[in-house]
C-alpha cells in the first residue's frame, strides 16, 4: 500500500500519544487503512472494504509491529474500548473500521484523485450553475467537518486542563479516555479539590487505582460530604472514634514464658492504646461533627458519652457563642463541684 496520510498535531495532547505502544499501533491502523472502497481477498472469498477498513489479522500484525501477540491484541482492544475502531469479527478474518476516518483524513482544500487536466475537462463541461452548486455543497461539507474538529480539539484541551486528570496522569500512570471522561463527570459534580483529594487518599493508602477512587467518592456523597474540609472533618471524626474504643482482650492460651523486656513493652503499648482523648481532641471533635451536621446521638457516641452536651449546647457552638472547649470545662467544673 503506497501514498501517506495526514497525522494532525493535535495528537501530541492526546491520551494515545502518552503511550508509545499505544500510539504504535494506532497508527499502524492507520497506515493499514483503505482510503477508497475496494475488494480485498482471504482465501478463495472476496471482502469489499470501504474507506478506513482494513482485514486484520493479529499474527502478520505482530511481525509487523515486532510486538508480541498478547500485547497487540490488548492494545487492540483498548482502541476498541475507547471506541477509536470498530472491529466485525468472522470465523475466517476480521475487519478493522478507524472510527472517524473521514474526519481524520479530510482535506481543508478542494482534492481528489483527478488529474489536473482531468479537472479542467470537468470544469469545463459543468454549466455555471452547476459548478455554484457544487461550491455552495463542498463549502457546507467543509464547514461542518471544521466544526466537528473545532469541538473534538476544545473538548480534548479542557480534559487536559483538568486539575484532576493531571494529577492522574503525574500518579497513577497513562489515563485512559473511559476513565478521563468518568473523571470530567466526576469534576463537574463534586469539583477538582475533593477528587484530587479521593486520589491522594487512594495513594496514602497504596491502593492507587481509579476503582478504589470512586470507592472514596462515592462513600462520601453518601455521607453528604461535598468540601475538602468536611472529608477532613469525617476523616479526624474517624479517627478519634477508632482511637476511644477499648481493644477486645483475649487471654493467652500458651503458658510460654515471656522475657521480662517482652512483658514491659506489651504494658506500654496497652497503657498508650487505652489513652483517653484530652479535652481539647474532644472539643475538636465535637466541632468537627457540628460542622458535618451531625446528630446530638451521633456527637455523643463519637465521644463515648463522656461529657453530656445537650441541645442548647449545640446550638450555641454553631452558632459561636461558645466554644466547644468552654462547654467541656464547664462541665467539668460542675462535675467536681458537685462530688461528695
Amino acid at each position: 500500500m503506497q501514498g501517506w496520510l495526514k497525522l494532525h498535531r493535535k495528537i501530541l495532547h492526546s491520551e494515545i500519544f502518552e503511550n508509545e505502544k499505544l500510539l504504535k499501533v494506532f497508527i499502524y491502523c492507520l497506515t493499514k487503512a483503505s482510503h477508497k472502497s475496494t475488494e480485498s481477498r482471504v482465501g478463495r472469498q472476496k471482502v469489499t472494504l470501504k474507506p478506513g477498513q482494513f482485514i486484520f489479522g493479529r499474527k502478520k500484525a505482530a511481525s509487523e509491529l515486532r510486538m508480541n501477540e498478547s500485547t497487540v491484541r490488548d492494545y487492540i482492544k483498548i482502541l476498541q474500548e475507547d471506541s477509536v475502531i470498530s472491529i466485525n469479527t468472522t470465523n475466517k478474518y476480521s475487519v478493522i473500521t478507524v472510527e472517524n476516518w473521514g474526519i481524520y483524513q479530510s482535506n481543508d482544500e478542494e482534492y481528489d484523485n483527478k488529474t489536473t487536466a482531468e479537472k479542467q475537462q470537468d470544469d469545463n463541461s459543468s454549466s455555471p450553475e452547476r459548478q455554484q452548486k457544487d461550491t455552495y455543497k463542498n463549502g457546507r461539507e467543509l464547514k461542518e467537518v471544521k466544526n466537528v474538529k473545532e469541538f473534538i480539539t476544545t473538548t480534548t484541551s479542557e480534559r487536559l486542563d483538568c486539575d484532576s486528570i493531571q494529577f492522574y496522569q503525574n500518579n497513577f500512570g497513562i489515563i485512559r479516555p473511559q476513565i478521563s471522561e468518568e473523571i470530567v463527570k466526576w469534576v463537574e459534580d463534586l469539583g477538582d479539590p475533593l477528587i484530587v483529594e479521593a486520589m491522594k487518599r487512594s495513594l496514602d493508602r497504596n491502593k492507587p487505582t481509579w476503582g478504589y477512587v470512586k470507592s472514596i467518592l462515592q462513600s462520601w456523597i453518601n455521607k453528604g460530604i461535598r468540601t475538602v474540609e468536611q472529608a477532613d472533618a469525617e476523616e479526624i471524626e474517624y479517627k478519634n472514634k477508632q482511637a476511644n474504643k477499648s481493644p477486645y482482650s483475649k487471654q493467652s492460651q500458651s503458658q510460654e514464658v515471656l522475657p521480662e523486656w517482652f512483658k514491659n513493652r506489651e504494658e506500654q503499648e496497652k497503657h498508650h492504646i487505652n489513652k483517653k482523648p484530652s479535652i481539647e481532641d474532644t472539643a475538636r471533635t465535637i466541632e468537627l461533627s457540628i460542622k458535618l451536621k451531625r446528630s446530638r446521638e451521633n456527637i455523643l457516641d463519637s465521644i463515648d458519652d463522656r461529657y453530656n452536651i445537650s441541645e442548647e449546647d449545640i446550638a450555641s457552638i454553631r452558632e459561636g457563642k461558645r466554644s466547644a472547649i468552654d462547654v467541656l470545662l464547664e462541665q467539668s467544673n460542675l462535675s467536681v463541684a458537685g462530688e461528695p
